[in-house]
């Protein structure tokens, strides 16, 4: 984008090009952004020590009061577009770049994290800097969340970027393409799915509730399917945007020297739907939100030294739930992820007593995969349906078993000690090449 050009033409240009992008659509309700703006600015100007709990104390509830304003869950429900949506993307940016400011202020540096220190910003940045963060490229359209330094880096040419780098970014044309591509394969299934009437009113239709009860279970799959191949379509658009202007370019592969891509990408159809297990899917759906809610909540409140239980699992699901609005859908289902993703945890300690055989077979594999996308999209219900009566008739159809089974599972969790392997004896060579390694890792 623009190679060659001084950082501070390259900020202008992704500035103005992204409020054209979210004007265009938007028109003056782009406007409700500018006090999440204002207050994240005067945190990192005024109180840089403490920028990221004042964002959270005050950005935050912002948010959820433009939720309550413009019942945007009602909106969205309806195929409407409100500008809440771009602010909730704002919030995100805002939020981990007051907290990233903070962070450079902690007098003991071993109290962070690889994740934190490599992100931590030595000074605030600049008017300019600030707000081509928050608008540049169109980011707040469709997200995803992008940290500060990675974008500072690509708008100012450095680190991967940088033309003295010992391999210059590659052009994404071809990339892009095929991105491109593959949302216009969603919209097209969606297209044809929703033509044949499969939409959120078959959850409380009498056709669904003459049906048996697999065939029930099934419908959650299919319904759930169209409900995100919305989404797949609207973030592989924003993908391909990112390739095109070179942000999405993550590094070069050592092995094979060809580019890996997908610093940008919110999403994987395959992952979601091939995952295994609910500790999974994260990583392949809403990845960018996945990852603040990972560094700036979920590891942000457990105390040093001690790992995170299911307390934190729970509270981040509730931020994850009232950042999305304060609808009962959106509590129900990230509350119940919560219960789903420790439920996968136990049963992780618990295979460790499985023969390696029966964890690593294919028919095992497949039941855990079938079990992760049915209850993903049964508890998705919630989400799609938003208000507390149609939600709590959608997942009573099924009699709850699906809640009651992880429910008793996790009661069980507090007994069940992950089974420890092993170590081999220090003569033997496995013990002798681990112990090189260690040596070599510690050397570099």
């Amino acid at each position: 984008m623009l190679r060659g050009l001084a950082p501070a033409v390259r900020h202008l240009y992704a500035l103005v090009f992204g409020v054209f992008i979210v004007y265009y659509p938007f028109g003056n309700g782009v406007f409700s952004v500018l006090p999440l703006a204002v207050l994240a600015y005067l945190a990192l100007v005024l109180a840089p020590r403490r920028a990221g709990a004042v964002a959270w104390c005050t950005v935050f509830p912002y948010l959820i009061l433009l939720h309550v304003m413009n019942a945007s869950g009602d909106a969205w429900k309806t195929g409407e577009m409100d500008f809440t949506g771009g602010a909730m993307v704002a919030v995100l940016k805002l939020i981990a770049m007051c907290a990233s400011r903070q962070d450079s202020f902690r007098k003991n540096k071993e109290d962070l994290s690889a994740y934190q220190a490599s992100h931590a910003l030595a000074s605030s940045p600049t008017p300019l800097e600030f707000v081509s963060y928050l608008f540049g490229l169109g980011n707040l359209l469709s997200g995803p969340f992008i940290e500060f330094a990675d974008y500072k880096d690509f708008i100012e040419l450095k680190g991967l970027w940088s033309p003295t780098a010992p391999r210059p970014p590659p052009g994404g044309l071809l990339q892009g393409a095929r991105t491109f591509a593959e949302g216009l394969l969603y919209v097209t299934a969606y297209l044809v799915l929703t033509g044949r009437g499969w939409g959120m009113e078959h959850y409380t239709s009498p056709w669904y509730y003459a049906q048996p009860l697999p065939l029930r279970c099934g419908t959650f799959l299919l319904i759930g399917l169209v409900f995100q191949l919305r989404y797949y379509f609207s973030w592989k658009m924003a993908e391909a945007g990112y390739v095109f202007a070179g942000l999405d370019f993550a590094d070069w592969d050592e092995e094979t020297g060809k580019a890996k891509w997908g610093r940008c990408r919110n999403a994987d159809f395959l992952g979601v739907w091939l995952a295994d297990s609910a500790r999974n899917v994260p990583l392949y759906w809403n990845i960018g939100t996945g990852i603040f809610l990972r560094r700036y909540v979920y590891e942000r409140i457990t105390p040093k030294g001690r790992k995170p239980g299911f307390p934190a699992l729970l509270f981040t699901q509730s931020v994850s739930g009232v950042w999305h609005g304060l609808y009962p859908g959106y509590i129900m289902f990230f509350v119940g992820t919560a219960v789903w993703i420790y439920f996968s945890q136990v049963l992780f300690k618990a295979e460790t007593y499985m023969p390696a055989g029966l964890r690593k077979s294919l028919p095992y594999r497949a039941v855990k995969t079938l079990w992760t996308a049915f209850v993903l999209n049964y508890m998705a219900s919630a989400f799609v349906l938003l208000d507390y009566k149609s939600s709590k008739e959608a997942l009573s159809s099924l009699n709850y078993f699906p809640f009651i089974l992880m429910a008793i599972v996790d009661m069980l969790g507090s007994f069940i000690k992950a089974k420890r392997v092993p170590k081999p004896p220090v003569d033997t060579p496995a013990a002798a090449a681990a112990a090189t390694s260690r040596v070599f890792a510690k050397a570099e």
